[in-house]
C-alpha cells in the first residue's frame, strides 16, 4: 500500500480539528519525540491555531501556521511555518540569510505517520510544500530556512535533497526545550519568474523597512 506512492496525489491543507488526533499521535512517536517539542504548551498552540487564534498564545506569540501533508487524502506529515521579518532579534546566521526582496519563512517539518517513512517521501514532500506555499499562501515567499538538530544527520540529508543548502551552524537560543543545542541552518531560495510579484514584493519590503524606521523614530 505504501511502497508505490504517486507524488501527484500529495496535497497540503491547514491543520484543523479533524487532524488533531493524528497529529497528537505523531507527537507520541519515538522518532518524533527525539527532535520535536512535545510539551503541553506546543499542543495548546496547535489547538489554539485550529480554533482560529481567537485567544493569545505564549508559544512563539501565536505566529506559527500548521499545515498537514496528505497522500490520497490520508494525513502523514506536519509542517510548521513562521514568517521571519527583517529587524527582528535573532541569531546573526539567520539574519544574514533573510530575503532582501521577498519574504522569509522558517519551517519545521516531519513525517509523523511511520508507515510513510522510508518511502522516498521526505525530500519530495518538503520540496512540493515550498512550491505550494509560495503559489497558494504567499507569492512573496522566496526564502525558506530550516534548522535540524546537529545530531540529526538524516534530516539534514533529506533537506539537502529537497534543495536546501547548508549555510552554517549555530546554538539554539531562547528558552525552549532545545535551547543550547547545536543546530544546522539550511536555506532554500526560490528562483524563476515571479511575474508581477517582484514589484509587489519589492513594495512590501520598502513599506516594511519604512515602517521599521518610523518604529525606531528614524522616519
Amino acid at each position: 500500500m505504501y511502497s508505490n506512492i504517486d507524488i501527484m496525489k500529495i496535497t497540503f491543507e491547514k491543520a484543523t480539528h479533524k487532524h488533531q488526533q493524528a497529529i497528537f499521535n505523531w507527537l507520541k512517536e519515538p522518532h518524533v519525540q527525539e527532535f520535536w517539542d512535545n510539551t503541553q504548551a506546543h499542543k495548546d498552540d496547535i489547538i489554539n491555531f485550529m480554533e482560529g487564534r481567537k485567544e493569545p498564545s505564549d508559544y512563539a506569540d501565536g505566529r506559527y501556521v500548521y499545515w498537514v501533508g496528505l497522500v490520497d487524502d490520508q494525513p502523514y506529515s506536519l509542517i510548521m511555518t513562521i514568517k521571519m521579518d527583517l529587524g527582528e532579534e535573532r541569531v546573526q546566521l539567520k539574519a544574514d540569510h533573510l530575503s532582501k526582496i521577498g519574504k522569509t519563512y522558517g519551517l519545521e517539518y516531519m513525517i509523523g505517520d511511520k508507515r510513510y517513512i522510508g518511502k522516498g517521501l521526505g525530500a519530495k514532500t518538503l520540496a512540493l510544500f515550498v512550491e505550494f506555499f509560495r503559489k497558494v499562501f504567499d507569492e512573496c515567499a522566496d526564502t525558506s530556512l530550516i534548522d535540524p538538530d546537529f545530531t540529526n544527520p538524516r534530516a539534514k540529508h533529506v533537506y539537502e535533497k529537497a534543495g536546501f543548502i547548508h549555510v552554517g551552524d549555530f546554538i539554539m537560543g531562547g528558552n525552549g526545550c532545545f535551547a543550547g543545542r547545536e543546530s544546522h541552518l539550511l536555506a532554500k531560495k526560490l528562483q524563476g519568474d515571479f511575474g508581477t510579484s517582484v514589484q509587489v514584493c519589492g513594495k512590501y519590503r520598502s513599506y516594511l523597512q519604512t515602517s521599521q524606521l518610523w518604529a525606531f523614530g528614524i522616519g
